[in-house]
């Protein structure tokens, strides 16, 4: 079983990685395109900048979910510095907790507002393209790291560190 969980999971760090790459090298294709056409040809395509947008805040939000994973961050660890061995440990489940449970009520929120707006009909204004379309990165995104949360404080409570190295080969 173990197997198949390391499998899966390096599948979606696969999928994570290849989604982002594709989207910002075809983002940068696009805007370069878009650059060309507008100050040489004065012909820029109208939708250009909108997929951009919305491209960029699909990679923010899988982005985010390769940012959990590897354990990218930004963290205040004046905390953590001051707190013996066991009560660090318990404040990083704390933590990892806190960020479950907002994850889940992004998720559930963000997933609430997508489906309003997919029963509203609205479209992009330059591509009509729906709109649900681009408000789906939000509970996706956060499903993705809510599973990547869920990886580190399943590490976490068997006594492993975040990256699931055993707690006794981690100087306390």
């Amino acid at each position: 079983m173990r197997a198949l969980l390391r499998r899966a999971d390096a599948l979606l760090a696969w999928m994570e990685a290849a989604f982002i790459g594709l989207a910002l090298a075809f983002t940068s294709g696009l805007l370069f395109v878009n650059v060309v056409l507008r100050y040489v040809f004065l012909r820029p395509l109208p939708w250009a900048e909108e997929l951009t947008l919305y491209l960029m805040v699909w990679i923010v939000f899988v982005g985010g979910s390769v940012v959990v994973r590897t354990r990218g961050h930004i963290a205040v660890d004046v905390l953590p510095l001051l707190l013996s061995a066991r009560a660090n440990r318990l404040l990083a489940v704390a933590v990892t907790g806190a960020g479950i449970l907002f994850l889940a009520a992004l998720f559930y929120y963000s997933g609430q507002h997508t489906l309003r707006v997919r029963s509203s009909g609205q479209l992009m204004p330059a591509m009509l393209a729906p709109m649900w379309l681009a408000y789906l990165a939000m509970p996706v995104g956060s499903f993705l790291m809510g599973i990547r949360m869920t990886q580190t404080l399943a590490a976490q409570l068997a006594d492993r560190s975040a990256d699931g190295t055993p707690r006794r080969l981690v100087r306390d």
